[in-house]
């Protein structure tokens, strides 16, 4: 009997056996993943964002203010300090980099709009930004300026060729390419250094210094000569030093960890509860028949087997609607919000184990009735 039973796709046979039943249950176990996704993606979302800048430079050590706590900050250093950087041995390159907010007046509805500039020498391509290239040259012409097209919707419709009005001075448009807003700026707009100059900026206050190394040096021992020889105002990190840092930062100085961890524990206890009753229901309608296997010989293993193996159904079929609606979801967020939303494995990999996991979670507590079913019951 144990040797025919095992040729029966017995947990699979009743899970399916009322159709309606099991598309709703599906249905509930996917909006339960959902939950976790649009939490998890919220919150990587943010992070993701507020630290878009630092990946994008391109260099082997940033110089910083040593108070510049976040990337929303801007505290300058003196330009003096790239010269003074450059004393090192390791040193090729140390180039300026500036950043600033102003205005641009929407051509479309008049109103001023505040946004962020940064600004460089464009013969040291300084950003690891796709498209951004073959504007080296125009950039170097006072007034021209790039748009970043990943700009909030707020400043209207620019296109390479308009003239945009910033802090109340006409600019030309030569470009645009892709950076993103974050939870402080709704868009960037990118010059050269003659420029920013031109429109009123001290070229002696940097917000930024970027290093770059001869080949072959290490960047920890350029950094522990730079910070023993260098005044004591400064930081100096890695780009990817600096990306964590803002990462670190926004989960532990603003309620962006609590809130969304707290959204995953919501999703997941939902999860649990709709599992549950998913499962309870499954078995109080076959309990008869869990009564007759333990009648006939079927031991408590088999049983808490045969229950885990619906619940491992429910979370691999709940799973799959909850993937695709939270990728759904997650490309309408980003398109109307400009924040990054994205999958990665290691995102998917955590919330299919939540998954597995709630609903085995939820199979443990809806065993007990299984086992307390008694044969008696059939008669």
């Amino acid at each position: 009997m144990i040797g025919f039973s095992h040729r029966i796709p017995l947990a699979r046979r009743m899970i399916t056996h009322r159709k309606g039943r099991l598309v709703l249950s599906l249905l509930g176990i996917a909006f339960s993943v959902i939950i976790m996704f649009m939490e998890i993606g919220f919150f990587n979302g943010i992070n993701d964002s507020q630290a878009n800048l630092p990946p994008l430079l391109k260099a082997d050590l940033v110089l910083l203010h040593q108070r510049r706590y976040s990337m929303l900050e801007t505290n300058t250093i003196p330009r003096l300090r790239l010269q003074q950087a450059m004393a090192d041995r390791d040193v090729a390159e140390a180039i300026p980099f500036y950043e600033g907010m102003t205005t641009l007046l929407n051509a479309e509805n008049r109103r001023l709009r505040a946004i962020a500039t940064l600004a460089f020498p464009p013969e040291a391509n300084p950003l690891s930004v796709p498209g951004i290239e073959p504007y080296r040259e125009a950039l170097k012409l006072k007034g021209n300026v790039l748009y970043d097209s990943l700009s909030r919707e707020l400043y209207g419709t620019i296109k390479p060729g308009a003239e945009v009005i910033l802090g109340g001075i006409p600019h030309q448009v030569v470009g645009t390419v892709g950076i993103g807003p974050n939870i402080k700026l709704d868009g960037y707009i990118l010059m050269g250094d003659a420029t920013w100059i031109a429109d009123g900026g001290d070229p002696n206050a940097i917000n930024m210094g970027l290093i770059r190394l001869k080949p072959g040096a290490d960047p920890s021992a350029v950094k522990a000569r730079l910070l023993g020889n260098l005044p004591n105002d400064l930081l100096i990190m890695t780009p990817e030093e600096l990306r964590r840092r803002e990462v670190v930062f926004t989960t532990q100085a603003t309620p962006t960890g609590s809130v969304f961890g707290v959204g995953v524990i919501i999703g997941f206890i939902i999860g649990v509860i709709i599992c549950y009753q998913i499962l309870f229901n499954e078995i109080m309608d076959h309990l008869p028949q869990y009564a007759t296997m333990k009648a006939i010989g079927f031991g408590r293993p088999f049983l808490i087997r045969l229950v885990m193996k619906q619940a491992l159904f429910l979370s691999l079929l709940g799973f799959i609607p909850g993937l695709l609606g939270g990728m759904a979801l997650y490309a309408a967020i980003q398109h109307f919000t400009r924040i990054l939303m994205f999958m990665t494995p290691e995102r998917v990999g955590l919330i299919f184990l939540l998954t597995v996991f709630m609903c085995v979670f939820a199979g443990i507590l809806a065993m007990k009735k299984v086992l307390r079913a008694d044969p008696a019951e059939l008669f």
